[in-house]
C-alpha cells in the first residue's frame, strides 16, 4: 500500500505506509507534551508554595529577559505540575512574573535533576520553590474563578492535556508517555480534561478581564496541537480519516472545540499554540520520533510540522503575554520568532 501526498508546487510524492505510520506514532508521542493533569484526588484549593526567588538569583547576565519574580504581575498556569507546565512556570519566573500553578496534584515531586540543572543562573529547584502551587480541579469553574479573583493577573496559560483517556482502553499506558507520569481516572476523558477545563478557564478569564480597570485585553494562551490543523493541510484529512485511530480523532475534536470557542472571545487576547512533537535533549527516548518529524517536515510532508523544544515553546508562551500584537494560531516558525 502506498500513500500519496501533495506538497509544494502541486507535486505528488510517494510515501511508504511504514513511514506514514511512523509519523503517526510520533504524533501520538508528541501529544504527551501537555499531560500536566495529575492523578491526585479532587481537592479544594490549598496553598502549597510561593517562596520568592531573590532578584540576585533570578537575574542572569547571560539572559537579558530575566527579571525579579513578580515585577510584571502574576500568571496562572493551569497544569503547572506537568512536563510543559513546569517549564512554562520556570520561564515565567525568570521573565519577571509571579506564578500560580493549578493542578490536581498541586506541587510536583522533588527531583535530584532539578537541584543540579540551572536556568537563567538559578537552579530549577530554586525556581520551582517560587511557584505558588495550588491543588484543585480545573473541571470545577469556581476553582479557577476563586484564584483569578485574588487579582493581579497578567495572563492565563492552559497546559492541561491528556493523551490516552480512560475510554481509549489505553489509559494504563499514559504514565509511560506522559511527561509527568499521570494515569487517568474513569472521569478523565478528552472532553473533560481538555474541553471542559479550557471552557471553564476561558469563562473565568473573560469575567476577570471584564472586571479589570485596564484597556488591554487579558492574554489567554492555549496549548493545542499541530494536528488540529490537519483539515487545512494537503493530505491532512487523508491521514486523519484513514490512519488515525478513533481515540486520536476524539482528542483532536476536543482541541478544535476549544479553538472554536477562543475564536469567539471578545474580552480576551487569545493565543493558540500548535506544536507538533515537543522534546527535550535530555530525554533520549524522544529522539527517534523527533528525527522522524524533522525528516517528514524536511521532505515537505504538509501535515508534519517540525518539532520544537519544550524550552523554546515555554519561552514563546510566556513572551507572548507581553506582546500585544501576538494573537491567533502560532505554529513552529512563530514559536521560533518569539523564543529568540
Amino acid at each position: 500500500m502506498a500513500v500519496y501526498c501533495v506538497i509544494g508546487g502541486g507535486r505528488r510524492v510517494h510515501a511508504n505506509t511504514y513511514f506514514s505510520v511512523l509519523i503517526l506514532f510520533s504524533i501520538l508521542i508528541s501529544s504527551s507534551s501537555v499531560l500536566g493533569f495529575g492523578v491526585s484526588n479532587r481537592l479544594t484549593i490549598s496553598r502549597i508554595g510561593g517562596t520568592q526567588v531573590s532578584s540576585t538569583n533570578a537575574n542572569s547576565a547571560n539572559d537579558p529577559f530575566s527579571k525579579p519574580a513578580g515585577q510584571k504581575g502574576k500568571v496562572l498556569v493551569l497544569g503547572g505540575s506537568g512536563f510543559l507546565g513546569q517549564t512554562v512556570s520556570r520561564r515565567a519566573i525568570l521573565e519577571g512574573y509571579a506564578v500560580t500553578s493549578l493542578s490536581r496534584r498541586g506541587k510536583p515531586p522533588p527531583s535530584k535533576k532539578d537541584e543540579k540543572s540551572k536556568d537563567g543562573g538559578t537552579t530549577t529547584a530554586e525556581l520551582l520553590k517560587a511557584v505558588d502551587y495550588r491543588a484543585g480541579d480545573a473541571r470545577e469553574k469556581g476553582t479557577i474563578e476563586a484564584i483569578l479573583q485574588e487579582g493581579g493577573y497578567a495572563g492565563v496559560i492552559h497546559c492541561i492535556g491528556l493523551l490516552f483517556d480512560d475510554t481509549s482502553g489505553l489509559g494504563r499506558f499514559n504514565r509511560f508517555v506522559s511527561g509527568s507520569g499521570s494515569i487517568p481516572d474513569k472521569e478523565s476523558t478528552y472532553d473533560d480534561i481538555t474541553r471542559l477545563t479550557a471552557f471553564n478557564a476561558i469563562d473565568a478569564a473573560e469575567a476577570y478581564s471584564q472586571s479589570r480597570n485596564d484597556n488591554e485585553l487579558l492574554p489567554f494562551v492555549f496549548t493545542s496541537a499541530a494536528e488540529a490543523g490537519w483539515p487545512d493541510a494537503p493530505g491532512g484529512k487523508f491521514v486523519e480519516n484513514t490512519l488515525a485511530p478513533g481515540w486520536l480523532k476524539r482528542y483532536l475534536v476536543a482541541k478544535r472545540e476549544v479553538e472554536a470557542k477562543l475564536s469567539t472571545c471578545s474580552d480576551l487576547r487569545t493565543i493558540i499554540f500548535r506544536p507538533s512533537l515537543i522534546y527535550s535533549i535530555d530525554k533520549l527516548g524522544s529522539l527517534p520520533p523527533v528525527g522522524a518529524f524533522f525528516l517528514g517536515n524536511k521532505v515537505g510532508l504538509p501535515f508534519v510540522d517540525r518539532p520544537v523544544t519544550v524550552q523554546a515553546l515555554s519561552c514563546a508562551m510566556v513572551r507572548c503575554i507581553s506582546e500585544p500584537t501576538v494573537q491567533g494560531v502560532q505554529r513552529y516558525y512563530d514559536i521560533d520568532k518569539l523564543a529568540q
